[in-house]
């Protein structure tokens, strides 16, 4: 009789011939090329669990392919290194779709019901009518430059200018870095979206959601949502409760034009206040999930370098004028077109911290140029880490922060970077809709922070908080406390204007290009 040792040897290596038949045989030649890691399906999963994003990125670099098969539990998944080939991706918006991921963090993270997920699924890989689809154009010129911008940013940096007046009225502040930038931006995000009838000004609500947010991964996966994210659940039915309320009152109306033109795209597919107020939440987490984290990294760089200090600051100051009696004025209108090095700060942010994966699933099989199948019911991520640490493209420097590296280059330069390789906000037909108005608001914020106060870590020199990465953001969040000392410069009266003049921000390839998202 076999011992128990024997017995055990025989099963691990009949698992491990399983798994790697699995992984290996039912691979079509002209699938991409699998890598199954040395235990097939598991490898992958402990690399992804341990290293996060940067797991990618040394497959990148031992591997050196422009597209790979991961095998893991689940559905296969499809890599994407090459840029060429993301590009082709990106045009392929029916058969390799991010609708049906839409439509199950509608389902599961929003509890939306049947009814509202067959209005809102339904046509929704057909050109230009499904709600998806067609939810971009319907809404762009809420977001889009041009007054309903405007609006949407004058109103925001009014709310922190009005906090920040506060602020210097109490003279030297020591804050903690993240939790302050995110009830800062939190607050003038949600004002300039909801109008003077902004559930958020209940300083419960605002609690609400940060109660909320956290859960949102175990909602989507859908595992033991009821014991897992039980206040999570429990905070979300609140902050349904307020927009149901909201928007039966039709205080909308009252609100920004971004918010009025959601409102006419769920009507015009037929759905009510209670479904309305279900989308909502994902409104907000589209508007706030990202921003906060990525307006702390900005202002992590600008304060705690000296060179980027100097150089956004100098810019900043060109900004202000002073009137005879004092009064310092601030167009933040104009970080948008007179603040290039501080502009470009921003997109290395956005380039160099950002961890954002774009996902699509395939809808039939689909061959992309002209050689690689991908298989109906597969996966498709693009990383925008691989995508922004590539050499080939970026440069020797890639895996340096510079805070210039997007200033517009001489003509001929050998160093310029394709607009396409910047995926900051998505790209193609998922591009982030809301890209100009919180680029506009934290530039603002930051030149405001620049001109008004000194900034200072209470430690005796900045210490980079440790990263911690989440599935569901597009910026890691900072896993240590950041105590800062702001001082206001000056006893100076302050006058902020957001003057009119219907401009974006050329940020990406769609913007240079002006293709509309």
């Amino acid at each position: 009789m076999p011992s128990t040792a024997v017995v055990i040897l025989a099963s691990l290596g009949a698992t491990y011939a399983l798994l790697w038949a699995l992984a290996y045989l039912n691979q079509q030649p002209n699938e991409p090329p699998a890598i199954a890691g040395s235990i097939p399906f598991i490898s992958p999963l402990i690399g992804l669990t341990t290293e996060k994003e940067n797991y990618y990125i040394r497959m990148r670099q031992a591997y050196g392919l422009p597209i790979y098969t991961l095998r893991m539990p689940g559905p296969r998944t499809y890599v994407v290194n090459s840029l060429r080939l993301i590009q082709l991706i990106d045009r392929h918006i029916h058969t390799i779709a991010f609708t049906p991921i839409e439509l199950r963090a509608v389902d599961k993270t929003m509890g939306a019901s049947k009814e509202t997920l067959d209005k809102i699924g339904r046509d929704q890989l057909l050109a230009d009518k499904g709600y998806f689809i067609s939810f971009p154009r319907n809404v762009a010129a809420g977001a889009s430059p041009g007054p309903g911008l405007d609006a949407l940013n004058r109103t925001a940096i009014e709310t922190i200018a009005e906090s920040l007046d506060k602020l210097a009225a109490n003279g030297a502040t020591t804050i903690e870095l993240f939790d302050w930038v995110r009830h800062e931006v939190f607050a003038a995000t949600m004002e300039a979206t909801y109008g003077p009838h902004n559930p958020f000004r209940r300083p419960e609500n605002e609690k609400a959601w940060f109660t909320f947010e956290p859960g949102l991964m175990v909602l989507l996966v859908d595992f033991l949502p009821g014991i897992l994210a039980k206040e999570c659940l429990k905070a979300r039915e609140s902050l349904i409760s307020e927009f149901r309320e909201y928007f039966q009152q039709e205080r909308h109306l009252e609100g920004s034009l971004f918010v009025r033109l959601r409102h006419e795209h769920n009507v015009r597919f037929g759905l009510g206040v209670e479904d309305t107020a279900h989308t909502e939440v994902g409104q907000v987490n589209a508007s706030i999930s990202n921003t906060v984290p990525g307006a702390f990294w900005a202002l992590w760089e600008i304060f705690a370098t000296s060179i980027v200090f100097e150089d956004c600051q100098r810019e900043a100051l060109r900004l202000v004028q002073t009137d005879h009696d004092g009064v310092c004025t601030i167009d933040l209108a104009k970080v948008r077109t007179d603040c290039p090095i501080l502009l470009s700060t921003w997109q290395e942010v956005l380039r160099f911290h950002g961890t954002s994966i774009s996902a699509r699933l395939v809808q039939k099989d689909t061959v992309i140029d002209n050689q690689y199948l991908l298989k109906k019911d597969s996966m498709v991520i693009m990383p925008t880490s691989v995508t922004h640490t590539d050499k080939s493209i970026w440069g020797p420097t890639a895996n340096q922060f510079d805070h210039k590296r997007f200033l517009k280059s001489k003509k001929g330069s050998e160093n310029t970077v394709p607009a396409a390789a910047f995926r900051g906000f998505g790209g193609g037909a998922v591009l982030c809709p809301g890209r100009h108005f919180v680029s506009t608001e934290i530039l603002a914020f930051a030149a405001l922070l620049l001109v008004r106060f000194n900034v200072r870590p209470v430690k005796e020199k900045w210490i980079e908080p440790k990263k911690d990465y989440l599935m569901n953001t597009a910026f890691p969040m900072p896993k240590n406390k950041v105590y800062v000392e702001l001082t206001p410069k000056d006893r100076m009266k302050w006058k902020v204007i957001f003057s009119d003049n219907s401009k974006g921000i050329n940020l990406t390839r769609e913007d240079v290009d002006g293709i509309e998202s």
